[in-house]
């Protein structure tokens, strides 16, 4: 009896402490991206539903490049409504994110969604940011919409079989 207790206040705990991060953190954004830290990351993966994230260098040229083109991108995407939101993390000043996520050079785009890391492969202008990400997201929806099917087809086979 008092095990069953002590996990439910361990659980409930927990689940305080996401309910404070989820609605308590204010995120800073610059030109529509949002800015994250150290402080702000687990608290924006939870939530976003989608995250794609440049880790940049203020001073690299190619980062230079890219962000206008990135913050393009996430006034488009805010524009629309999307579900999806573009962050930036400057790894001068994030080491630890940086090295944690293996950045090795700069910029890395990486996705982030539903406890799962991907790598942006698309074009770098605002359309192909904004395509690429609608388009990867409507197929992780759906290969999450077949694992729920085919998880659910098992069930019933289980249930029709003593």
């Amino acid at each position: 009896m008092i095990l069953v207790l002590l996990v439910n206040l361990i659980l409930a705990t927990g689940k305080q402490k996401q309910h404070h991060l989820h609605h308590q953190v204010m995120f800073n954004r610059e030109q529509n991206v949002v800015v994250l830290d150290r402080d702000n990351f687990d608290a924006a993966l939870m939530n976003f539903q989608v995250l794609l994230v440049d880790f940049y260098a203020p001073w690299c040229p190619h980062c230079k490049n890219l962000m206008p083109q990135f913050e393009k991108a996430a006034t488009m995407l805010k524009e629309k409504k999307s579900n999806i939101t573009l962050a930036k993390v400057d790894c001068t000043q994030e080491s630890f994110l940086c090295s944690k996520f293996e950045v090795k050079g700069y910029p890395t785009l990486r996705i982030f969604y539903h406890d799962k890391i991907f790598h942006y492969n698309g074009d770098r202008t605002p359309n192909g940011i904004v395509e690429y990400m609608e388009t990867h997201l409507k197929q992780e929806e759906e290969k999450e919409k077949q694992r729920i099917q085919q998880e659910q087809e098992k069930l019933r086979q289980k249930q029709n079989y003593p």
